[in-house]
């Protein structure tokens, strides 16, 4: 992508944000509270420190797997679409894209490629019910706007 292309759509979750900090809170309180716990009274097993600080550690990993709902994202321009999901990300020029699909019963939007493959849209899901049908609709406008006709 050339410096002069910019993104004219970008689109990433609230609900996945609001989530993933949801989870980093609940998990931590809990690592906490388990790592406090844990030595709390005579049960005849010795706690030390480092035991309640593996506690705590674990939350972190946790925490950190948490933390990677925030990084789906669509991202549109005139070359074509960039998806990102939790692993990976992926630029799909507009001369194989097929379209966007938002099955009935799916969770989530999917950018439709050739012979029947599709990629989901993380950062296009129902569970942002107020700003979904407008995002779809803003990435509808520019797909018809760039998208080659086939013949």
């Amino acid at each position: 992508m050339s410096d002069k292309d910019e993104w004219e759509l970008e689109v990433s979750s609230p609900f996945l944000k609001k989530l993933a900090w949801i989870l980093v809170v609940l998990v931590m309180a809990v690592h906490i509270f388990m790592a406090i716990v844990v030595a709390v009274g005579d049960t005849g097993v010795t706690v030390s420190s480092a035991d309640q600080w593996g506690f705590i550690g674990i939350g972190l990993v946790f925490s950190f797997v948490a933390l990677s709902l925030l990084r789906p994202h669509v991202k549109v321009n005139s070359q074509g679409v960039e998806v990102r999901n939790i692993v990976n990300g992926q630029f799909y020029p507009w001369e194989i894209i097929h379209g966007l699909s938002f099955p009935q019963e799916a969770k989530w939007a999917r950018l439709e490629l050739p012979d029947f493959e599709f990629v989901p849209m993380m950062a296009l899901n129902i569970y942002d019910k107020q700003l979904i049908a407008q995002r779809v609709e803003d990435f509808r406008q520019l797909e018809d706007r760039y998208m080659p006709f086939d013949e």
